[in-house]
C-alpha cells in the first residue's frame, strides 16, 4: 500500500466516499441514501479492516464512512488508525446507532452521524469534511 495525501476537493468536485459497515444490507442502504441528491459518489464498499483498507488503496476516495465497531470497537479503532497512517489527512465520518460511538473516537478531524440520520445529515457531514 503506497502512502498518499487525499487530493483537495474543490467546490464544485462531488466527493468521492467509501462506505464501511459490517452490515451488508447497512452498506446498500447507506450507498441507497447518498445517491439520491448526485452530491455525494460512492466509489466503493467494504465489510471488514482488510478489505476497507484494500478498497481505499483501489479507488482514493476523499471521505471514509465507518462504523466504528466493525466488528468491534477494537477493529474500528485499528481502521481508523490504519487509515490515517496510509493516508493521512483522509478524512473519516463516523456512523452508528449510538453518537457515544463516534465521540468515543473522533477527534477534531473526525464527524459523526446517527445511522438513523437523514440523507442530508449525511451528505452536509461529507461536504463539511471536504471543505476543510
Amino acid at each position: 500500500m503506497s502512502p498518499s495525501t487525499p487530493r483537495p476537493v474543490p467546490p464544485s468536485a462531488t466527493p468521492r466516499v467509501v462506505i464501511v459497515d459490517a452490515d451488508r444490507r447497512v452498506q446498500q442502504s447507506l450507498t441507497d441514501l447518498l445517491g439520491v441528491g448526485g452530491e455525494v459518489d460512492v466509489v466503493g464498499r467494504a465489510g471488514d479492516v482488510r478489505a476497507a483498507l484494500l478498497e481505499a488503496e483501489r479507488s482514493q476516495p476523499d471521505v471514509v464512512l465507518v462504523d466504528p465497531r466493525l466488528p468491534d470497537i477494537e477493529a474500528g479503532i485499528a481502521l481508523i488508525r490504519g487509515l490515517g497512517t496510509a493516508w493521512p489527512g483522509l478524512r473519516i465520518v463516523l456512523t452508528g446507532w449510538s453518537d457515544t460511538d463516534g465521540h468515543a473516537m473522533g477527534g477534531t478531524e473526525t464527524r459523526y452521524v446517527s445511522k438513523g440520520g437523514s440523507p442530508e445529515e449525511f451528505v452536509s457531514a461529507i461536504v463539511a469534511c471536504c471543505a476543510r
